[in-house]
Formats: structure tokens, C-alpha cells, sequence
């Protein structure tokens, strides 16, 4: 066979019957018989080649049956189960129980990075809060929701008494832990206020200003200064909400964000930021440990404008002094704190969590979505990754539940909202509600086996809720005591 050579734009071409492009610097021909494998391979792998057929659809089959796939005892009055439902594709439940008539083990509530606006991986949570704490975390799963772009948690957020976040979000329900471990499930609202003599004013928000009238409470929660929150971290924050928000993708409660909301949002982060520092600050420090439905007294150690460093086992009343020129304490006062709940207000809380919606109500199943204000039908009905709580009649029992994600080749799936009430309720609760779940699942049993039901490297989240061993009396509350 004839072999032609020509050149077109630096390229050197061999045509035998086809053309093939050669580098001019090379001038490699290849054969006849290099091409001829060459097909043959190709034509080996794409004949043999058979698409995947896509994923069945999964139908919302009622949840009747768990059966136990593995069992075992954590410790004392703490056990892990793992089981599967009935159905074509099953459901993967994990399970861990926390038995409170068995003592030394107690219910806490970690933060991310210790930071209202922080996030952490589950694991690395777990293993700070051991070495802060010398409690021992048995198990941990993911707690609240949190707002786009400056991460906070949304819905009442309270830790060993320091109440985190304050406000509620639409109809969303909350778990509130009582200083005995008892836990209430309601639609649970909290409202604070100070007072300095006479003088009695409301407390607006925590950890952050939504409002420049408002007197707003800062704690260890809000960062070692106020305000905590440069420009630049504000546009850092921003640029993670791009990539991972909780009001993105198909496990969102919500309409999925746009930029331009997420860019109010952080124009509105910016302006809090600014308003921040030339307030009033008044520095106190805690005369009896911090909880909620109590009146804690506190000491003034001063009070300045710009940026304040927050007090060792205290808190920062911010506010405008043009507004409330009566209240200007000096050094030594005492300034008296409560946080108050609308139902319950004769128990004392130390821990709250929220979530949405409600589960199991009164033994009932049923999930309450839209009575909570919940509107994705992706959110209610796709079959996904979640996490829940609940606990029996009488609170003593917490039940933590993360459902994993599906595997078609495991016949598994995840589970829609109606199903998480069957299978809640299957588990005996007679209270429980939905917590953040999707992306955001995890669950960590025993922190030494690195148990985690999710990708190590998924994201990291707002809230953990956790069973402990407990080894002492917290340090912080020891710190309190009178």
C-alpha cells in the first residue's frame, strides 16, 4: 500500500487509507497491526461492557418488623444494636439506648469548635470533648440544623446550662434534659431577661445581634471577644455556604438557596459585625452555675465599648447606652440572669437540642411535618439518610437512631419521614423527633473503635448529641459551686 506523508498547521499526517495525527518532532508511524490491536481491545471492552440499570425506585413500604442484625452491650446501662426492617429493600437502623436506672452515665450536648458558629467532624468532636472533659463518649450522633453561611444552630440550643441559641425557628420542636437526664419533647420556647435592682429589661438573642435595640447576651459560646466575627471571616463563612449549606441539596427542610440570598445573608452578617462594636459591654462573671428556669447571680467586673474580651466562666451584656441609660452597673453589682421556658418552667434544664418534625407524639406515629412549617417534599418523602431521638413515657430512656444511606447492591435504602415514625415507634418511643440528617448523618459508638456510620470525610456538623461515661462532676459546674 502506498504511503502519502504531507504536513498541515506543524502536524505530520500518514495516510493509509485513514488519517492519523503525529507530532512533527517525532514522526512515529504506526502500523497497521499496532491499530488492528489496538481495535480489537476496544471493540473487547465495549462489547462486553452492560450499563448498570438504574437504581429501582424505592416505595415508602410501611415499616412492620426490625430484626436484630447485632447486638451488644456498651457499658452498664448503655447498649448498641444494629437491625434491618422488612421490605424488599431494607432499612439499616443503628441504635444506641441509654438506660438512666443504671447510674454513671449521663446525656450531653457538644458544639462544634466550642463556637456558636462552629463546625466539626463527629469523631474530632467526640475526641476534643473527652480530652476537655475526661468523660467518656459512648455514643454520638448529630444533633440540630444549622443556618446558612454564619452556621449557627437553629432552634434552642443549650449546653451544661449555657444557653447556646435561644429562639425558636417556626413550629420546630426541641429535647430539653433536666439536671436528672430526664427528657422533655415539646414545641418548647425560651425567653431571657436580666436584672439590676429595679430594673428588668429582655434579653433579645444569644451569641449574636439581630437587632441594633436589642440588649444581647454573649458567652463562651460567642468567641473569646466581642465582636467575634472579622469581615473576613465572614467572607470565609460565605465561601464554605457555597459549597455546603443545610438548606442545600435534597436532604434540605427548605427551598434550596440561592447565591444572592446567601450574599444578604452575608452582607447581613457584615453589618451585625459592625454594629457590634461601638455598643455598651458589661463583663460578668458567674457567682452560681449557669441553667435555665434559674436566676443566676453575677458579678460586674466592668464595662467598655470596642472589642471585649468574654470573662472566664462569665458572659457580656451588649446594648446601646442611648437606649437604656438607667442601666449602668458598676464594678461589683450584682446582676441577676434568667433564662425561662413557656411549659416546664419548674424543672431545671441543663442541655436542650432541636430538630424537626416531631416523630412519635404521646405513642402515637406520625410524622407532624407540616404542622412544623416543614415544605420540601424531597425532605418528607425521599428515602435518605437521618438521625432521630426519643425516649419512653417517663423520660428515663433516650433513644439515639441513625438510618444509613442506601446501597443498591445491599439492597438497603434509606428511610422517608413516615417511616422514621414507624421505626421510632417500633423502637417504644413514646416521644420523638427528627434531627438533622442527609449529608449530615453520622453516629460514632465507643470513640476507641472509630465506629462511624458515615464517610469520615463528610461533613462536619453543628450539634452532637452524646451518651457519656461519667468520670466526675463537669469542671465548669465544680468551677460554679457554692
Amino acid at each position: 500500500m502506498k504511503t502519502q506523508n504531507y504536513k498541515v498547521n506543524g502536524w505530520k499526517w500518514i495516510h493509509r487509507s485513514f488519517d492519523i495525527p503525529v507530532k512533527k518532532h517525532y514522526h512515529k508511524r504506526l502500523s497497521l497491526q499496532t491499530l488492528s490491536v489496538i481495535g480489537l481491545l476496544l471493540w473487547i471492552i465495549t462489547s462486553s461492557y452492560v450499563p448498570e440499570p438504574p437504581a429501582p425506585r424505592i416505595r415508602n413500604t410501611k415499616i412492620t418488623k426490625l430484626t436484630v442484625v447485632e447486638e451488644r452491650v456498651v457499658v452498664p446501662g448503655v447498649t448498641y444494636t444494629e437491625y434491618k426492617t422488612n421490605g424488599t429493600y431494607s432499612i439499616r437502623v443503628h441504635v444506641v439506648e441509654l438506660d438512666k436506672s443504671v447510674p454513671g452515665n449521663g446525656i450531653r450536648v457538644l458544639k462544634g469548635k466550642r463556637h456558636a458558629a462552629g463546625r466539626e467532624m463527629l469523631r474530632d468532636m467526640s475526641r476534643r470533648y473527652e480530652l476537655e472533659s475526661s468523660n467518656a463518649v459512648l455514643g454520638l450522633v448529630n444533633a440540630n440544623f444549622w443556618a446558612a453561611v454564619r452556621n449557627n444552630p437553629i432552634g434552642p440550643t443549650v449546653i451544661d446550662g449555657e444557653v447556646v441559641e435561644m429562639l425558636p425557628y417556626k413550629g420546630w420542636s426541641s429535647a430539653f434534659f433536666d439536671v436528672g437526664n430526664r427528657i422533655v419533647i415539646d414545641t418548647i420556647r425560651m425567653q431571657g431577661n436580666l436584672k439590676w435592682g429595679k430594673l428588668v429589661l429582655p434579653i433579645g438573642s444569644t451569641n449574636r445581634r439581630l437587632d441594633s435595640t436589642d440588649v444581647v447576651l454573649f458567652n463562651l459560646y460567642g468567641g473569646a471577644t466581642v465582636p467575634f466575627v472579622t469581615p473576613d471571616q465572614v467572607q470565609w463563612l460565605f465561601n464554605e455556604a457555597l459549597k455546603d449549606t443545610v438548606f442545600m441539596g435534597e436532604d434540605s427542610t427548605e427551598v434550596e438557596l440561592s447565591q444572592e440570598t446567601l450574599r444578604h445573608e452575608l452582607e447581613r452578617a457584615k453589618r451585625e459585625s459592625s454594629i457590634e462594636h461601638p455598643k455598651k459591654k458589661v463583663r460578668l462573671r458567674y457567682l452560681r452555675a449557669p441553667s435555665v428556669n434559674r436566676s443566676i447571680p453575677c458579678v460586674v467586673l466592668g464595662s467598655d465599648t470596642g472589642t471585649v474580651e468574654t470573662p472566664l466562666r462569665g458572659c457580656i451584656l451588649s446594648f446601646d447606652a442611648s437606649l437604656y441609660p438607667n442601666l449602668d452597673p458598676n464594678r461589683g453589682d450584682t446582676v441577676w440572669i434568667r433564662f425561662s421556658t413557656n411549659t416546664y418552667s419548674d424543672r431545671r434544664f441543663m442541655n436542650a437540642v432541636c430538630g424537626t418534625p416531631r416523630l412519635v407524639r404521646g405513642g402515637v406515629a406520625g410524622h407532624e411535618a407540616s404542622e412544623e412549617g416543614v415544605r420540601s417534599r424531597r425532605f418528607i418523602q425521599h428515602n435518605l439518610p437521618r438521625t432521630a431521638l426519643g425516649t419512653d413515657r417517663k423520660g428515663e430512656k433516650l433513644t439515639l437512631v441513625a438510618i444509613a444511606p442506601g446501597s443498591k447492591s445491599a439492597r438497603t435504602t434509606g428511610a422517608s419521614l413516615a417511616q422514621m415514625a414507624q421505626i421510632m415507634k417500633l423502637l417504644d418511643c413514646y416521644d420523638a423527633i427528627n434531627l438533622d440528617g442527609g449529608g449530615s448523618t453520622g453516629m460514632i459508638v465507643e470513640n476507641e473503635h472509630a465506629f462511624l456510620l458515615n464517610n469520615p470525610d463528610t461533613r462536619p456538623v453543628s450539634v452532637g448529641l452524646g451518651i457519656v461515661r461519667l468520670h466526675h462532676i463537669l469542671r465548669s459546674q465544680r468551677s460554679y459551686s457554692r
